[in-house]
């Protein structure tokens, strides 16, 4: 009895060797495969990346150049003037407000044609009706409604510019304290005329940076790689509402518009290749 239990014993440690072994052996398989494919991610992502950075040099290559900005000014007299007018009235009631607003509105136009202006040009802007309400600590109480009417127009007679203002300011055909004057413009009718040069004389000036750049840093320009423009700027000197009421105040009985200088300005950007 003793000698088959000492069999069995031997015959299960046996067993039980030989089955670790094959799971040692299944592991190394699977720990094997597993660093196979790791080595496969990693290779396949090398070749990704060497695959990537020859692109990102040649995005570093190509910027490689004398980079500069060019600018052009030309200072030329306005020869035509675009306003900005309005109507507005505060009434109790919203009815009253809209029928004094219309009445000074076609008295507005009628002045406006008798000065030459055509009525093509004249064009409303904005129009609104808005309640009004006086605040205290106890609340807010309505105390009637404003209209506004808005229009604007082009002025070509830049000269009676003023004139037109004492017209429908004070006088028989004026506007009375209704009126508004919201804006006063200044500007060119055509002002391609003075793109071109514009444009012209802003690459000169960059090309002229950049030769002297070249020159300062020892290096041989090659040809433009790169060119941009920006738009125009300053076509157009502005008078405000405020700068009109100094301007009468200091000139009654007669107001006097100056429509001054007006600064155009012009910017390109220009890229240059280095020639090694």
């Amino acid at each position: 009895m003793i000698k088959i239990f000492k069999f069995l014993s031997i015959s299960i440690f046996i067993f039980a060797v030989v089955l670790s072994c094959n799971n040692n052996d299944q592991s190394n398989i699977e720990l094997n495969q597993s660093s196979q494919k790791n080595i496969s991610n990693l290779s396949e992502s090398n070749e990704n990346i060497s695959k990537i950075q020859p692109n990102t040099q040649i995005v570093n290559s190509g910027q490689v150049g004398v980079w500069v900005n060019g600018q052009a000014k030309i200072m030329t007299t306005p020869d035509i003037v675009e306003m900005s007018l309005g109507i507005e009235s505060i009434n109790k009631i919203v009815s009253e407000s809209v029928k004094t607003v219309s009445i000074d509105h076609e008295k507005l136009i009628s002045v406006l044609l008798k000065k030459g202006i055509e009525k093509n040009e004249i064009k409303t802007t904005r129009y609104t009706i808005n309640p009004q309400y006086k605040y205290t600590k106890d609340g807010s109480e309505l105390t009637g409604y404003k209209v506004s009417h808005y229009l604007s127009f082009t002025y070509r007679d830049i000269d009676r510019i003023g004139e037109l203002i004492d017209t429908i300011s004070y006088g028989p055909e004026s506007i009375g304290n209704n009126l508004r004057i919201n804006s006063i413009n200044f500007s060119i009718e055509d002002p391609i005329v003075f793109e071109s040069k514009l444009r012209e004389n802003a690459i000169a000036d960059a090309k002229r940076k950049a030769n002297e750049l070249a020159d300062f840093s020892n290096i041989t320009l090659g040809s433009p790689i790169y060119i941009s423009e920006n738009s125009p700027t300053n076509f157009t000197k502005q008078m405000t509402e405020s700068d009109i009421g100094l301007a009468r105040m200091a000139a009654v009985p007669s107001t006097e518009i100056s429509s001054g200088q007006l600064t155009l300005t012009f910017n390109v950007n220009m890229g240059f290749s280095i020639v090694k």
